[in-house]
């Protein structure tokens, strides 16, 4: 694995990471429980959207950019205007539906839609310039974005602050600050993607996959909002829950070049697996490792970092950091079917986990709140876990190169 690639996208990510938490942990006592479940709340019916504004676009560039498909061959050199077409007028389209419909929260989620527009663009961006390999300059350019959009949201917590939607007119600001430093060429949208076959296969598989995914790792907060009796219910878990997202933006790098690896020497099948392979054996070490130290240091790390208040977000911690046992292993091979073109497979293994997800978290969360969420997590990674496996051996027992 080139060190280079690894160690800067490893120091993006912890600055990265480190930002995030430090705004995490700014948010969660500036707002206070109840006001923080609200921010989450709306972040997270946002998220939802956001999966259509990507369009799938996001992994199609990185995966296409690397080595095409021989379909899409025609397509590599406008699949940047085609994407920026897109994320346009899905933007557009749910400006219009807050606009008319009667959502909760409004204001919030008109800003967070106008916010994860711009955040769309730093995505393709970044899948540019990881297709080519250059992760040093792509490194830079998450930093450049993380600073910039962290920034906004500093200047309107402690200038300007009235309600949570502020809080993302101010990532939003500064992501479109940082978008006039882009290190790739923004060429202008392209609106025919719909009138394209070749791209909207694969694309409405990754819409799919974004779609599971985020349903099961995001469903938990919704639920906990309309099924809990307790209504700090959801800061507490979402505060439990920002340190797994910190962990899983640690590991992101791995996946990211790995996956370009095996990318690249796909149709054969001894590499391939052998590479994965060393991948999930040390992704899974990395988990246990961080679990163990969860478990004993779990109660003075939420102390430290969102305060007192927080009490019950010590009891959940350590479940949910026992997700990432399972998490970690998916992500490898997750890139792994990516990587064969086996994202159909995959958008159904995705659809299967969220769907048991929901059904788990109807049944524990009104008996045990935050920690029936957290039990329901980890068993949505384990049989997603299972799902991945079976893919992989299905894989390697017919012909990737078809």
């Amino acid at each position: 694995m080139d060190h280079m690639a690894l160690t800067s996208q490893w120091m993006a990510s912890l600055y990265t990471a480190a930002v995030s938490m430090g705004l995490t942990f700014i948010l969660g006592r500036f707002l206070g429980p109840c006001e923080f479940g609200n921010y989450s709340y709306i972040l997270t019916l946002a998220s939802l959207f956001f999966i259509l504004q990507d369009g799938g676009f996001k992994t199609l560039i990185f995966r296409e950019k690397i080595l095409p498909t021989s379909g899409l061959k025609e397509h590599g050199d406008n699949l940047f205007s085609l994407a920026f077409g897109h994320a346009l007028m899905f933007t557009g389209a749910g400006v219009l539906l807050v606009l008319v419909l009667p959502f909760p929260y409004k204001a919030g989620i008109f800003a967070a839609i106008i916010c994860f527009f711009f955040q769309t663009l730093v995505n393709f961006i970044s899948s540019e310039l990881r297709a080519e390999g250059n992760f040093p300059r792509d490194a830079f350019w998450q930093a450049i974005v993380r600073t910039a959009g962290a920034g906004g949201i500093i200047f309107v917590l402690y200038f300007l602050y009235h309600d949570p939607w502020m809080i993302f007119i101010g990532w939003a600001s500064g992501l479109f600050l940082a978008l006039w430093v882009s290190p790739v060429h923004i060429a202008l949208p392209a609106f025919r993607s719909f009138g394209c076959r070749g791209i909207w296969r694969p694309c409405l598989a990754f819409m799919a996959i974004d779609a599971a995914t985020t349903i099961y790792y995001r469903c938990d907060i919704l639920l906990l909002k309309h099924l809990s009796q307790d209504a700090a219910d959801v800061g507490y878990y979402a505060a439990a829950y920002r340190f797994i997202e910190g962990f899983v933006l640690l590991s992101a790098p791995v996946g990211m070049i790995c996956f370009r690896k095996l990318r690249l020497v796909w149709q054969d099948k001894r590499i391939f697996y052998f590479m994965a392979v060393k991948m999930i054996l040390i992704m899974t070490g990395a988990a246990g490792f961080i679990v163990m130290g969860g478990i004993l240091f779990g109660g003075e790390i939420v102390i430290l970092t969102f305060g007192k208040t927080y009490t019950d977000t010590i009891l959940i911690l350590p479940l949910l950091l026992c997700s990432l046992i399972f998490i970690f292993p998916n992500s490898i091979l997750t890139q792994a079917a990516i990587a064969q073109n086996k994202e159909g497979l995959y958008a159904a293994a995705a659809g299967t986990g969220a769907l048991f997800n929901i059904g788990l978290n109807f049944i524990l969360i009104p008996e045990f709140g935050g920690i029936g969420a957290a039990w329901a997590t980890v068993a949505t990674e384990a049989l997603l876990t299972v799902m991945l496996i079976l893919i992989a051996v299905k894989a390697i027992a017919g012909n990737n190169g078809k």
